[in-house]
């Protein structure tokens, strides 16, 4: 009997001091067609299995509708961050160079404690993912409805002397 959902998966191999984190770029036409992004980016989850002193981790994906799905890899050392796409397909990933418009940065604030303000899209997607650099893990925004506006924003808090990376999918407004 087939599952009821079908995955794709893939591995990455952390060696110590590494921390490998993946994104996918989910496509949506029909909120381009609304005058919407056409991308956002989704953080995906992994399994970690420790193997020889090496970190194995293990990478599902629900299929789309598309034969190949775009992904993005952020591998965090001490010292630096290493940016790599590539694609999934029934056949596994292949690290390619993609034309997902992908841009990054870095934010380090020595000052207090600061606030960046976020857009959602109208389906509560975001073009973009802040990443502490220490933990690995994704600054989740607090959500709250803009009084003035009306629209669904979130603001994410950067605490003083930590370093973050910022993953944007960058879009040109063609006319």
């Amino acid at each position: 009997m087939e599952p009821l959902i079908q995955m794709n998966k893939f591995e990455v191999i952390d060696m110590p001091e590494m921390n490998t984190i993946a994104f996918l770029v989910e496509k949506n036409e029909e909120e381009y067609r609304k005058g919407n992004a056409l991308l956002s980016l989704q953080k995906i989850e992994c399994v970690d299995v420790q193997e020889d002193g090496k970190v194995k981790k293990v990478f599902s994906v629900i299929k789309g509708n598309e034969e190949k799905q775009l992904i993005v890899l952020l591998t965090l050392t001490n010292s630096k961050a290493i940016l790599s796409t590539g694609e999934l397909s029934d056949q596994g990933f292949s690290a390619t160079e993609t034309n997902v418009p992908l841009r990054y940065g870095s934010i380090y604030n020595q000052e207090g404690i600061e606030y960046k303000e976020v857009e959602f899209t109208p389906n509560m997607k975001r073009h973009f993912s802040i990443i502490d650099t220490q933990t690995g893990e994704e600054v989740r925004p607090v959500l709250y409805r803009d009084e003035v506006s009306g629209e669904i924003k979130g603001r994410c808090k950067l605490l003083p002397h930590k370093p973050y990376i910022v993953l944007e999918l960058k879009f040109e407004m063609v006319d």
